[in-house]
């Protein structure tokens, strides 16, 4: 199976009758994320909300939700049979896991349709849900790939972490220093008295957030697992404002940095790319 990016994913989606638009309004605030959570709950297909209150003329105005949500979605998105037993597809993740194909740099792609820098930025722009009763705020990055680099070896990491919005261009998120992958980098950052880059991921192929949440060993690159699941090499772009690259396909991405100031928190001081944010 070759590399789909999000409109793609989506439409194969609905092809195999796994998806639901849903036209009627739904407010950001609570109503989507208890609809999708329902939904879930009772294996329901993905939801692509189309009618978001207080989204209608903006120029991002729909959210897509659940890809991953069903076993049979799983075996869609890794390009299996849909009749591939449990224990075999256990199996095949595992081999899979342990392949590699290296990335290829490539000059542009879609993802630079739209670049938005300083005061231009506005995460609330996008009609990002508050999922839950008792959240504080707006989770942006709840299936993102937050993607950092290991500053001694160069080597990529791409995993998920949850975050939410803080002001129009931070992203408070939880960081252990020396936990998980980009905690490490962040403790290599900190010792040189350096930020740390950081670039987040969001929509694009639905392996690309299936392998950043799977437990791969430290100083593997998410990319080149991603290459072997399909068979040819991820292409990434160069971000704009950090050191980092990002498949040239995907949906949204927001750049910045980690400091030594904000230690636990991350507040990446601009978000400068979106990719066909005003497309209707």
């Amino acid at each position: 199976m070759a590399f789909m990016d999000m409109r793609e994913w989506i439409a194969k989606l609905e092809q195999h009758a796994q998806m639901r638009r849903i036209k009627a309004e739904v407010d950001w605030d609570r109503e989507l994320g208890a609809i999708s959570r329902r939904v879930l709950s009772r294996n329901g297909p993905a939801l692509l909300f189309e009618n978001i209150k207080g989204y209608k003329d903006a120029p991002c105005r729909r959210l897509f939700t659940g890809g991953l949500g069903s076993r049979d979605r799983l075996k869609l998105a890794l390009g299996v049979p849909l009749d591939m037993p449990n224990n075999e597809l256990v199996q095949y993740v595992l081999k899979k896991n342990q392949e590699r194909v290296p990335f290829e740099r490539v000059k542009t792609g879609p993802v630079k349709e739209n670049i938005l820098l300083g005061d231009q930025i506005d995460q609330t722009a996008f009609p990002v849900p508050r999922w839950h009763f008792r959240e504080g705020g707006r989770y942006v990055h709840t299936f993102s790939a937050i993607v950092t680099k290991d500053p001694d070896t160069g080597v990529m990491n791409v995993g998920v972490y949850r975050g939410m919005i803080g002001q129009r261009d931070t992203a408070p998120m939880m960081l252990i220093k020396g936990g998980q992958h980009w905690g490490q980098h962040f403790m290599k950052y900190s010792a040189r008295g350096q930020p740390m880059p950081v670039a987040c991921v969001i929509g694009w192929d639905p392996i690309m957030p299936f392998l950043a949440g799977s437990p791969l060993p430290a100083g593997v690159c998410e990319w080149e697992v991603m290459g072997a699941y399909r068979g040819e090499p991820v292409q990434l772009v160069k971000c704009e404002t950090v050191d980092l690259e990002v498949p040239a396909g995907a949906e949204i991405v927001m750049e910045g940095f980690i400091s030594e100031k904000v230690r636990s928190a991350s507040s990446p001081a601009t978000f400068p790319t979106c990719r066909r944010a005003v497309r209707r």
